[in-house]
């Protein structure tokens, strides 16, 4: 079996896209499969990341039919899978729905719903037939699977989830013969699994984990969710997450990509080889002084860099600078800190006189990182004291022709008026009346 997962196609880095790296990456997928010749390939979930653009569908659709080519293949839906996407991407795949699902050497597991599961068998090699039973990612804030048992309706979601996989596993397990290979498919976080933090934060929370110990018994469990490669322990038999195939955020930048090629026979213990992926751009983050991140430059070569640069004062042309030191990077994020001012806050008894004044705030944030300096900062601050030197319309402060009208309304004599500031015909004023 041929294990593979995330692909989160449309992932961008801010917004640069990484279109290159996905076709280099999802080639390289292909040529494995092709040469460790599966039985089935398993895709466990996130096949897009978001909303998919014409290029993400093309390449999906591509990419899918030539894994077809080699083996069966079982898609499961993750959380960032629409299912509405996938069906069409399934339509697309059946030449625009001419051949039958039935045919169809792709199969795409949206149906969380008792009966609805996904359970197919695919004949293997030395007479074995692999079962694999797909579980599509459940949300824990909209829970879409009807349960026999009212009090399910107030379980907590790892109590869920539990009934939901031993559903599963009955299905899975059902008629089962001494040559049959059970392997469960499925999206989800597994408590005591180490995330890599690009994950949707919510739904690797604790209370959304599932329990170990509640994952079926099955030969092989083929999960994806966790963008880190790994082997999920204390469960009784193998079961692992294959990642990403790219390092998606800053928060793999340790990661080894890798897929999972496992020869499983029943009863046995599987034979599982991790093969590492060696396309795409390395993440890299870089942290010290300017002559640290110099020493370090040399060794970042063609990555996506994001940099964290200590400064006792402001550096003309810093992003310039750091383009330089490492000209086959693309700098992403550049983030300028002063020594001390990390976690400086003001104390309670400071007084006013000693608070910086809103001038001395913009200009010193204008200043920091070569934001703007020299004549454009004097420009900058000159035209702010013009401003605040013009009367504020919000400030209450009667003036000028208001006071004739209000007087007036008053029914106050025009003799009364304090006529000070008053336009006359000639915008010009006068204490004098009006002719």
């Amino acid at each position: 079996m041929f294990h593979t997962s995330d692909w989160h196609l449309g992932r961008q880095i801010g917004r640069h896209r990484r279109d290159a790296e996905f076709d280099a990456v999802v080639n390289e997928i292909v040529d494995i499969s092709a040469d460790f010749a599966p039985d089935v390939i398993v895709h466990s979930g996130d096949l897009f990341d978001h909303r998919p653009g014409l290029d993400d569908f093309t390449r999906a659709a591509v990419a899918l039919r030539r894994l077809g080519e080699i083996a069966p293949v079982v898609v499961v839906a993750g959380n960032h899978d629409n299912r509405n996407v996938l069906s069409f991407l399934d339509f697309m795949i059946r030449d625009v729905g001419t051949r039958p699902i039935a045919e169809s050497r792709v199969r795409f597991a949206t149906d969380a719903r008792p009966g609805g599961l996904s359970i197919t068998e695919f004949p293997a090699r030395g007479g074995l037939t692999v079962r694999v039973g797909a579980l599509p990612y459940l949300h824990a804030n909209r829970f879409a699977y009807d349960f026999t048992d009212p009090a399910m309706a107030t379980a907590t979601y790892a109590e869920r989830m539990r009934a939901v996989q031993a559903d599963v596993y009955r299905s899975l397990a059902r008629d089962r013969g001494p040559r049959d290979v059970l392997v469960y498919a499925a999206h989800l976080f597994v408590e005591g699994a180490t995330p890599s933090h690009s994950e949707r934060q919510i739904s690797i929370e604790s209370e959304f984990a599932s329990s170990a110990i509640s994952l079926p018994e099955v030969d092989y469990g083929a999960l994806g969710h966790i963008h880190k490669p790994q082997a999920i322990g204390g469960v009784g038999f193998t079961a692992r997450y294959a990642g990403s195939p790219l390092q998606m955020d800053f928060g793999e930048t340790r990661d080894t990509k890798s897929v999972v090629l496992a020869e499983i026979e029943p009863g046995r213990e599987p034979r599982i080889q991790v093969e590492p992926l060696e396309s795409g751009r390395r993440l890299v983050k870089l942290v010290g002084t300017l002559d640290q991140i110099r020493a370090d430059a040399s060794r970042v070569g063609n990555a996506w860099v994001k940099v964290a640069v200590h400064l006792d004062s402001p550096v003309y042309g810093l992003s310039e600078t750091l383009a330089a030191m490492m000209p086959e990077a693309t700098i992403v994020d550049i983030d300028h800190r002063r020594p001390g001012n990390e976690n400086q806050s003001l104390d309670k008894i400071v007084s006013a006189d000693e608070l910086p004044s809103v001038e001395e705030i913009l200009r010193e944030y204008l200043d920091t990182g070569n934001r703007m300096a020299g004549s454009t900062l004097d420009h900058i601050m000159s035209t702010l004291a013009a401003i605040q030197g013009d009367p504020d319309p919000a400030d209450g402060t009667s003036c000028c022709e208001a006071n004739l009208l209000i007087a007036a309304i008053d029914g106050d004599t025009p003799q009364a008026i304090d006529r000070a500031g008053v336009l006359t015909a000639g915008h010009t004023t006068s204490s004098e009346e009006p002719r």
